[in-house]
This record gives structure tokens, C-alpha cells and sequence, in this order.
């Protein structure tokens, strides 16, 4: 059964772990007043699970938009949707929806509300023989405050900082401060999460709290994209190696089987693999943190709309150069798409239920991202071999050992493969530049339609070389997304940025 919401200052839910989809389970919400409210621990934990809702809006398409539309990997479907083509062809302005970031400030709002009411609480001895509870609240609601502020600098830059709550729907206009320079944003983003790391667990009793909410693998992973954006080498090796070492939390989910061939069954087959269901069902072994969505809680997410369907249904289909690059054996193909440029790698490639069926998970880390930007910064370091063993890992679930073993080899001859030795030894002569490109090239592959591409790009300084003879990305400044307009007019301070003026 479906649960019925209500809306006023906070969106107010419990956080409950049950079976099947559903992480969190939403209460029925009762209205919020501050003389009636943060009486009690699970009033704050309510609150925190509407932080969650609230995220769940704020990146239901988003996620795509920001991460991969601007990218390398999308055509159009409907050439009658206008934020499809803006996006695809990088018409971008400043009027449409997608521009506004409110959706992340209503998600640091409530955040706000939170670290400011139960350290309140907690002074107040509402929290005694609680802790373990206060520091999951505490440390998860500073957890999302630094991940959307993260994003957003990514998106547009220069975004204000605001860390108190407001009482006004998280309206941030209310404050009427004009926006906050990137490095200082990013000073607060570190201290939240090097704050939000000491409070959290490694995991809870339920796996599907441990995957769905922060936990301390969730921070490492944003610190480690954190200090990959920043080109903090050094930091990013320790946080990724916290999460590689976790073999009891997080494993690659299994794909390649030397006794099935899943080129020679129906497609549909292929939805039967632990890494599949990754994506179908959610939760997945390799999982540090996704948004878990559930229709029997009337929460979906964006990716149908999306993805998955034929022209008059999808929004996008994947381009055709993106789609010949998956060569002999990788079955991540079978995975990603059905009838060669239908992405699908959210849903079965036979039948499902396009109505119940529809609220896929978004999976914003997981472990194959943390090894490859792991064996991006062994690279930056000049160790290439490394960086190679981390790639293999990655390669062999796709391609299997067939890849690395020839049998019968009598003569130790090299083996040819993505991950054979032939390979290796030509990755580990590589120099930075090439080296680079390999493992970014294989972050494209493993982590399509995942939110990534646009922000790597950026990162490694390729989006004008790539992107410019595809969408005409030829200038730095329009990297940014303009600012949404109705932003700009209920705050004249607020400038924006030049590319759009």
C-alpha cells in the first residue's frame, strides 16, 4: 500500500528497513511545528528520512542530465523534446527547469534543520545512552550537505553557501546572499564529510539501509571523487584504499561465466547475472550508496522516461559510436543495451511491468568507480602497474579469464586479451597521458548512463578536445550550466554566469 504525504516546513517520514525495494519506509507525516517538533530521537530520524525524499527529487533526472547528457554517449529519440535537445546539443539556457538548483538546496535545508536541531537536542540530554543514534543522524544529514554541495559546484560553480536552516520550504532567496567563491565552498564540503567519516558506521543490520544511506564507505567514496576533482592525489589513494580494503562490505558483483555463453542465449538471460540485477533490483554487492526508490511508496525514479523504450517512449538512445567501442566478448554490451543503441541497463531486457517496474534505483558509487579512479591517481603517481591490476579487475568480470589464460599454453607464450599479459605489458610502458586515456576510456564503458562521463571529462581537462566537435563545447566558461532565471530574479544577487549573460 501506498503511503500518503503531507508537506509543510519539513518533509517528515520514518526511517524504517523492510523487505524487498523498500529502504526506507515513509510514515505518514504529521505536521511540523517548532514548538511541537525535535522533542524526541525519532522525530529527528523522520527528518532525516525526508532529507532522503528530497534527494530522491533532486537527482531523479538530474543525475543524467548533469552527468552524462553533455557527454559522449546519448543521441536523441524525440526530437520534439526541447530539454533533450538542449541538453544533447548543448543549447543550454538559462529558462529551463534543469537549471534551477533548488532541489539540492531543499535537500541542504532540510539538512540544515537537522545538524542545527539535534545538536540542540543532544545539549539537552535527549540523546543520552543515544549516541550511536545521534552520530547516524548528525553524520549522515552532514554527509548530504557536502555531496550536494559538491555537485553543485560542479555544475555551476560558484553556488552560495548557506548552513543555517530557514524556515520558508528552503527557499535559500530568504538569505539574499549572493554566491559563495568554489574554494570556499570546498573547505566546507571537506569538513563535512571528514566530520560526517567519524560518526558514521561501516554499515547497519540491514543491508539495504547499509546501501540506500550513508554509511562511512558512502563518505570515503565521495571523498575520494572529492579529492579526485581537486587533483588531491595523495588523499584520494588513502580514502579509495579504505574501500578496497572493506572486502567484507563491498566485492564486484560477478558477470563473466566460463560455462555459459551469454552471446548464444536469448538476451533476456543476461538479466539473470549478479551484476544485472545490480541495476534491476538494487542493493547490489558492489553498492556503496544509491538512491533506493519504491513504487509500493509512490516514489519513482527518472530512469524510465529516460532510457528505457523505443522512439515515442525514451528520451535518449545511446550513440552508435559508443556502441561498436564494446568489442569481442565484453558482455557489459548485453548488459547496457537491447536492439543495439536501446539502453537498458536499468531494466530486463525481456518483459516488465512499465508501471510497477518503474522505480529503478540510481547508483550514485559503487566499487568499480572507486578502483578506477584508484588506478587513475596510481597513474598520477607513475605506477602504472598498479593502476593495470585495479583495470584487470574491472576488465576480467566483464571478459572473464579467458581473457588472461590460454589453454593449453606449453610455451608461456604471451596471451592477447584485454587483460592478458600482452596488454598489461603494453599499459605499463605507457606513458601518463595514454595510461590515462585507457582507464577513462574504461570508466566510459563500465560506467555508462551512470552519471559520470561529463564530470571525468571535466576533470581531466578533455571536455573542449572531446565534446567540442560533437555539441561545440569550444570555450571553458561553458562547462558551467547558466543559472536558472527565476533563481536570479528573486535574488538580484545572485550573477550569472558569463557564458549565458
Amino acid at each position: 500500500m501506498k503511503s500518503i504525504f503531507k508537506y509543510s516546513l519539513l518533509i517528515l517520514t520514518a526511517l524504517t528497513c523492510i523487505s524487498c525495494k523498500k529502504a526506507l519506509q515513509k510514515d505518514p507525516v504529521t505536521e511540523y511545528s517548532s514548538n511541537n517538533f525535535w522533542k524526541e530521537p525519532a522525530q529527528a530520524s523522520a527528518a532525516l528520512s525526508g532529507a532522503y525524499l528530497r534527494l530522491q527529487t533532486a537527482l531523479n533526472t538530474e543525475f543524467s542530465y548533469y552527468g552524462d547528457g553533455r557527454a559522449d554517449l546519448l543521441t536523441l529519440v524525440q526530437e520534439n523534446n526541447t530539454q533533450s535537445i538542449a541538453v544533447v546539443k548543448n543549447r543550454l539556457d538559462p529558462s529551463q527547469a534543469f537549471t534551477d538548483w533548488g532541489g539540492f538546496y531543499r535537500v541542504i535545508n532540510q539538512s540544515n534543520l537537522i545538524i542545527k536541531n539535534v545538536k540542540e537536542m543532544n545539549s539537552k540530554g535527549l540523546y543520552v545512552n543515544k549516541t550511536t543514534e545521534y552520530n547516524r543522524v548528525l553524520g549522515q544529514a552532514l554527509g548530504l550537505r557536502a555531496m550536494c554541495y559538491f555537485y553543485m559546484t560542479r555544475v555551476w560553480g560558484n553556488v552560495p553557501l548557506i548552513v543555517e536552516p530557514t524556515e520558508n520550504n528552503g527557499d535559500i532567496n530568504s538569505f539574499k546572499i549572493p554566491r559563495t567563491d568554489t574554494l570556499q565552498v570546498y573547505k566546507q564540503v571537506s569538513a563535512d564529510l571528514t566530520q560526517a567519516r567519524n560518526l558514521l558506521p561501516a554499515s547497519y543490520s540491514d543491508i539495504q539501509q547499509t546501501r540506500a544511506t550513508l554509511t562511512r564507505g558512502g563518505i570515503d567514496a565521495i571523498l575520494t571523487d572529492y579529492y579526485m576533482w581537486r587533483n588531491n592525489i595523495d588523499s584520494a589513494l588513502i580514502t579509495s584504499k579504505r574501500i578496497t580494503d572493506n572486502s567484507t562490505q563491498y566485492r564486484l558483483a560477478t558477470l563473466a561465466n566460463p560455462a555459459i555463453n551469454y552471446f548464444a542465449l536469448p538476451q533476456a538471460d543476461i538479466d539473470n547475472t549478479e551484476y544485472a540485477s545490480m541495476f534491476t533490483n538494487g542493493f547490489g554487492p558492489e553498492s556503496i550508496f544509491e538512491i533506493a526508490y519504491s513504487y509500493e511508496e509512490n516514489t519513482t525514479s527518472g530512469l524510465l522516461a529516460l532510457f528505457a523504450g523505443g522512439i515515442g517512449v525514451a528520451q535518449f538512445y545511446a550513440s552508435t559510436d559508443f556502441t561498436s567501442s564494446f568489442t569481442g566478448s565484453d558482455l557489459r554490451a548485453l548488459v547496457n543495451f537491447k536492439s543495439e543503441v536501446q539502453i537498458f541497463k536499468n531494466f530486463p531486457k525481456g518483459s516488465f511491468d512499465r508501471t510497477t517496474d518503474n522505480d529503478k534505483n540510481i547508483i550514485l558509487y559503487r566499487l568499480a568507480d572507486i578502483l578506477l579512479m584508484r588506478a587513475e591517481a596510481f597513474v598520477q603517481k607513475g605506477d602504472n602497474a598498479s593502476a593495470f591490476a585495479l583495470l584487470k579487475q574491472v576488465r576480467e568480470r566483464a571478459f572473464g579469464p579467458i581473457s588472461t589464460t590460454a589453454v593449453p599454453n606449453p610455451n608461456n607464450d604471451p596471451i592477447n586479451g584485454p587483460t592478458g599479459s600482452v596488454e598489461q605489458a603494453k599499459f605499463i610502458s605507457s606513458n601518463k597521458k595514454a595510461a590515462q586515456n585507457i582507464i577513462l576510456n574504461e570508466r566510459k564503458k563500465e560506467l555508462c548512463f551512470e552519471g559520470k562521463r561529463f564530470y571525468d571529462l571535466i576533470r581531466t581537462g578533455k571536455a573542449i578536445e572531446v565534446m567540442g566537435p560533437i555539441n561545440g563545447l569550444l570555450t571553458a566558461p561553458n562547462i558551467l550550466w547558466p543559472i536558472n532565471l527565476n533563481v536570479i530574479r528573486q535574488n538580484p544577487l545572485i550573477e550569472q554566469n558569463s557564458f549565458y549573460k
